[in-house]
């Protein structure tokens, strides 16, 4: 068995970060800073492609330094052997100190903070430390940069949507009459996690009968019964989450949820036409509101028809009716999820992954069926 110090770090991870890192830097410099100190777990990651976890990236023009501990030496190992990476593993009590001793080394008099990623308290607390140094708190300096995902991330959401959509015919076919809802969303993570899922995106939002008309329902100890059935999951691979929703009918359909059903589908699918380079992002969710709104039910649909998804399964652009700047552009990997919600009788909602390409779109769960041919199930024993 190999060791987790004895691993390697690809050439194409490797080259993906570095560009990452080279990106990094010239935000930095728009924004009149020579070094950064980033500690969001998220950035953490994209920048460097190890795990975010206790460990910080000080950036510098010409230096990156991954700051954590001896707890994690053996994970750190194979970054600091690609020779682009230097590793320091001080006791958390002088993490400071070397921060501090890193600047003073480099020249720099003034260190920026992810200012969104850390409390006043903390902020204050950190200024404080770091004197000399003055502290320049700076907000998602990364933000924009996250948006546009390249291919080694792509390809993890590819990998994840796949592994979901196993995960759940899987459990369908294990589905029995008694289950829970909970029940339902421990099969569904664990069989992800035996696919190769490092985790799920998110809880699994299961809702039977009228739960499925709460948009984030917490599954719980309701019995699954015949009829409608929202299922709202996703699995992480590489950091990276996908993100689906398919609302079922096992063993009946009702008629009036099936009228809802279609109109949803067609809000769905014009909101995904309209996705492509330069189209902002409320005119995305306007597509999908007309739908519905000329179908009578407006005030049913009370959420953005989307939102970016990556390393965070809830990332900009975000797409309501309010989000006046956010444009569309290649590489952004966003969900399209219109939904109608009847408040004690139920709710549909259809959800899709889609990358933003130079020429339009491309749906990343196309393979994962939408329609009623494979929504409606028999329900065992009915």
């Amino acid at each position: 068995m190999t060791r987790v110090a004895d691993a390697v770090v690809s050439s194409s991870l490797l080259k993906a970060c570095l560009g990452r890192v080279e990106r990094a830097r010239q935000a930095m410099s728009d924004a009149g800073l020579s070094a950064m100190l980033f500690t969001n777990a998220a950035d953490v990651i994209w920048l460097t492609g190890t795990h975010g976890h206790d460990c910080h990236v000080l950036l510098l023009q010409e230096r990156v330094v991954m700051l954590s501990d001896r707890r994690y030496e053996e994970y750190l190992a194979p970054w600091g052997a690609t020779g682009c990476f230097e590793i320091d593993l001080s006791p958390k009590t002088d993490q400071y100190e070397r921060i501090k001793a890193i600047a003073a080394e480099a020249g720099i008099d003034a260190l920026g903070c992810q200012g969104e990623a850390i409390s006043v308290s903390q902020e204050q607390s950190l200024a404080k430390a770091m004197q000399p140094l003055a502290l320049r708190p700076c907000i998602d300096l990364l933000e924009s940069l996250r948006q546009r995902k390249d291919e080694l991330e792509i390809d993890a959401c590819v990998r994840a949507i796949g592994i979901q959509h196993e995960a759940l015919e899987a459990t369908l076919d294990a589905f029995e009459p008694g289950w829970t809802e909970a029940r339902f969303a421990a099969r569904l993570i664990e069989q992800m996690r035996v696919r190769g899922a490092e985790k799920e995106s998110f809880e699994p939002i299961i809702g039977t009968g009228a739960n499925s008309s709460v948009i984030h329902h917490i599954p719980g100890d309701t019995v699954i019964e015949p009829g409608i059935l929202l299922v709202d999951w996703g699995a992480r691979v590489d950091s990276r989450c996908s993100d689906l929703t398919r609302t079922l009918f096992l063993g009946e359909s009702p008629g009036h949820l099936v009228e809802l059903f279609g109109i949803v589908e067609a809000a769905h699918r014009a909101a995904v036409d309209a996705c492509a380079p330069g189209v902002k992002a409320k005119d995305i969710d306007a597509a999908a509101r007309r739908v519905i709104d000329d179908a009578g039910y407006g005030e049913q649909f009370p959420h953005g028809v989307g939102h970016g998804l990556g390393l965070d399964v809830h990332e900009t652009p975000f797409m309501g009716r309010k989000t006046e700047t956010a444009t569309l552009a290649p590489g952004m990997i966003v969900t399209i999820e219109p939904g109608i919600y009847l408040p004690g009788i139920g709710g549909v909602r259809i959800e899709d992954d889609v990358l933003i390409i130079d020429d339009g779109h491309r749906v990343l769960s196309s393979a994962v069926p939408r329609d009623l041919s494979w929504s409606t199930r028999a329900f065992p024993g009915g």
